[in-house]
């Protein structure tokens, strides 16, 4: 009792310390004048000011601590000042460069909020107004613009991401600080997430389980939430965008507000589209249609001793399934759509087949300071819950074919240590508990009732001074996997699990920068996942492969090893990015036919082939490249290329991998036409995308032929309105996605989509 009070006493006595502030101008490096309204967000308190007219600001009732300031304004580079208050500062002058090519984005996802390049490892940003103005349909079209980043398509709305050739649980999706989980071990089950909330994107390729844990072999993609607003204001936006090839409309609204003590936030989101066309309005590819809608709120309170923010998210989405005997090939191999039943040109409404998918996800996010370390601590839990309804004659929503309900609580607890001459380190601690569970009102159960835990600890240190930076760290993981038979609806589908997995991970990254223009980085690290319980149990047919499965209760973990370097030029006229990596999958799980045709178990009657899942050492190796040339004799013009290439093999026999993306280039050409009444910055943006041949496919794999979309956008301001104007496969070309799910029936991929958005600000006062 003694010691709890002693410790209680030192927490409290350093909450209590004397209040402190930092009070400075923030001024234009290049005219040494005042820059008003600029934002600045101090991470420690969650909280965001503004400076006055002049530039000046006071950031008050502050103790001592180490912060991080953050400064943004339209127009200039934004700027990361890392602070260690012992004394009050009056007198501190911030200066920001106006904005440029060479623009580098804030990030946080490599444990330490700082600019891109100042981390050892490349993280790529999707900053909100790239989603904003994307043509795509969902979140997933603005992310497979990175290269070396693809999605694995059932449609245009149902996407999955895949890094480098990895994709599934081989991927972790971060929101909010913490993994989501929404039973990726599905191709069919798309990533989940929406823009509720979100103020960017940041994609981490490569192995990442140093800091996120099992699952980031592949690499992490994270969404960070928006910051909270100014305090003192009230403000918003009503975004609304509509689109032609299936008549899609998307709304969301956004408002924040603050005060000293306490800021909040509410969003919401609706979106639906009919089945998508192509051949202009002449063939339409029948249940490809989405409705969803969702909600998101927070509060958050800030005081000297840090800050709390308390957030809860409800989605609720329903996909429609392709259901492959609608689409019949005539004997000139072209393919018919005989769904008679459905008279409607552009139908909306849900049927059966379909997936429902919602999400409950509550979230608390505190940081305590404690002079010079600070802890932060992430809670969550999250319900999800899908259901798959499959066609019954004479009812619309058909039968319930599968129910299954997903509950995971997890943290995410980081101790930055006092920071001792150059070096920086974080001690760790996460873990998760999950259970999944099968409604009996179902038919099929495709994965057992189950429950994961899962506990790690990890150290990392990063070094850094002048031009030099390099970061090491580790990790130990240990997962309990356990699908008891007493708790099985049919216990004979099912052999009964009971895994225990342990892993040490690593990473080590170095940069270096000997001139201001160039930056060298190499990245070594590993990871790993366990089976998941699709690999593990599968043991049935399913609808959504027609294919009869087979796991294997006995599998090993999966590990990998990958080696990444990268150079980066960014000079006056021109910037390149090339970024190498080679990455080695140790017991790589894979599927692949037997050649056998077995009993359906749903239909004694029917005869259907069966896949077993093995596993076999596996290699992927390629790169990326990215050209931007921007000539400062031509202000208004900038053109750049993209360009990504993978080879993906086992290694026993060079066979290639299932399902890999295409080597692909992508042109932009834009041209910056500022003011033309009655338009305000008036973008024009020029693009096109080659995917080349896909040649290098898995035993009874199909190749792709090649094929190039042009693209073209514009973007202006009338008054307050932000609007976009965008046309995606301008020339209506058809063309088959090697990546897309719906190749097996011969469906082209989506023709010429014009995309019309505006976006309204709003300011309360």
């Amino acid at each position: 009792m003694k010691f709890i009070y002693v410790i209680a006493s030192i927490m409290f006595a350093g909450f209590c310390y004397g209040q402190k502030s930092i009070s400075g101008q923030i001024k234009n490096a290049k005219n040494n004048q005042g820059i008003p309204n600029v934002s600045i967000y101090v991470l420690e308190i969650n909280t965001s000011f503004l400076s006055d007219s002049l530039g000046y600001f006071t950031i008050a009732n502050l103790k001592e601590a180490n912060y991080t300031l953050h400064t943004s304004h339209i127009g200039f580079q934004s700027e990361i000042y890392q602070l260690n208050l012992s004394n009050p500062i009056d007198d501190l002058v911030i200066k920001m460069d106006e904005k440029s090519y060479q623009l580098e984005e804030v990030v946080i996802s490599s444990a330490y909020t700082t600019t891109e390049d100042k981390n050892v490892e490349s993280i790529s940003v999707i900053k909100k107004t790239e989603m904003e103005q994307s043509a795509g349909h969902t979140i997933m079209d603005a992310i497979i613009q990175t290269p070396g980043v693809n999605g694995i398509s059932t449609g245009p709305l149902l996407n999955r991401p895949q890094i480098r050739g990895l994709s599934g649980n081989r991927i972790l999706t971060v929101v909010d600080g913490l993994r989501f989980e929404t039973q990726q071990w599905d191709d069919e089950h798309g990533i989940g997430v929406n823009e509720l909330g979100i103020d960017r994107i940041e994609i981490i390729k490569g192995p990442a389980s140093l800091l996120y844990g099992p699952e980031a072999m592949g690499g992490v993609i994270h969404f960070v939430e928006e910051q909270p607003a100014e305090i003192g204001t009230k403000k918003g936006n009503i975004l609304t965008k509509i689109y032609s090839n299936n008549l899609g409309f998307h709304s969301n609204l956004n408002l924040k507000g603050a005060n000293k003590k306490y800021n909040w936030g509410v969003n919401t989101l609706g979106r639906i589209t009919s089945d998508y066309f192509y051949d202009l309005y002449d063939f339409r590819v029948p249940n490809t249609r989405l409705a969803e809608f969702g909600a998101k709120g927070y509060i958050g309170v800030n005081r000297a001793w840090g800050s709390t923010k308390i957030s809860y998210l409800y989605s609720q989405a329903y996909y429609g399934i392709l259901d492959g005997k609608d689409i019949v090939k005539k004997p000139d191999g072209s393919i018919v759509n005989t769904d008679s039943l459905e008279k409607e040109k552009f139908p909306f409404e849900t049927e059966a087949p379909f997936h429902s998918v919602s999400n409950h996800r509550i979230n608390s996010n505190t940081t305590l300071l404690l002079k010079r370390s600070k802890i932060n601590f992430i809670f969550g839990f999250q319900n999800n819950h899908r259901k798959e309804n499959e066609e019954k004659a004479g009812l619309k929503k058909g039968y319930e074919y599968l129910n299954m309900n997903l509950q995971s609580s997890s943290y995410n607890l980081k101790w930055y240590l006092p920071k001792w001459k150059n070096i920086q380190t974080i001690v760790g601690s996460q873990a998760m508990y999950e259970e999944n569970q099968n409604k009996p009102s179902a038919t099929t159960q495709l994965i057992p009732n189950a429950q994961i835990m899962d506990f790690g600890i990890l150290l990392l240190s990063k070094y850094q001074k002048d031009n030099i930076c390099f970061s090491i760290g580790a990790r130990y993981d240990t997962r309990s996997l356990t699908a008891k038979k007493e708790k099985q609806i049919d216990a004979s589908k099912f052999t009964p699990l009971d895994k225990n997995y342990e892993n040490v991970s690593y990473s080590f990254g170095a940069s270096y920068t000997p001139l201001k223009a160039l930056l060298f980085r190499v990245n070594i690290a590993s990871a790993y996942r366990s089976p998941n319980l699709n690999e593990l149990s599968s043991n049935g047919f399913k609808l959504e492969s027609q294919r009869f499965e087979i796991g294997n209760p006995n599998f090993k973990k999966e590990t990998n090893q990958e080696i990444d370097l990268t150079i980066e030029y960014k000079g006056k006229n021109l910037s390149i990015e090339t970024q190498s990596y080679f990455n080695q999958i140790q017991n790589y799980i894979h599927i692949s036919p037997t050649g056998n045709l077995v009993k359906s178990n749903l239909d004694n009657k029917s005869l259907v082939p069966e896949y077993k899942f093995q596993q076999d050492d596996s290699q992927i190796y390629g790169g990326e490249f990215i050209l931007r040339i921007h000539p400062r004799t031509f202000t208004f013009l900038e053109f750049e290329t993209r360009a990504s290439t993978l080879t993906a093999q086992l290694v026993a026999s060079t066979e290639h991998l299932y399902m890999m993306p295409s080597n692909q280039i992508s042109n932009k050409i834009i041209f910056y036409l500022g003011n033309i009444k009655p338009f305000k910055d008036f973008n024009l943006i020029f693009g096109n995308k080659t995917v080349f041949k896909q040649t290098k496919v898995a035993p009874n794999e199909l190749e792709t032929p090649e094929y190039t979309l042009f693209n073209m956008a514009m973007s202006a301001k009338v008054k307050q309105l932000n609007l976009n104007l965008s046309a995606n496969n301008i020339f209506d070309r058809k063309y088959l996605d090697h990546l897309s799910r719906f190749r097996s029936y011969d469906i082209i991929s989506p023709g010429l989509n014009i995309t019309f958005s505006v976006s309204v600000p709003i300011e309360i006062k």
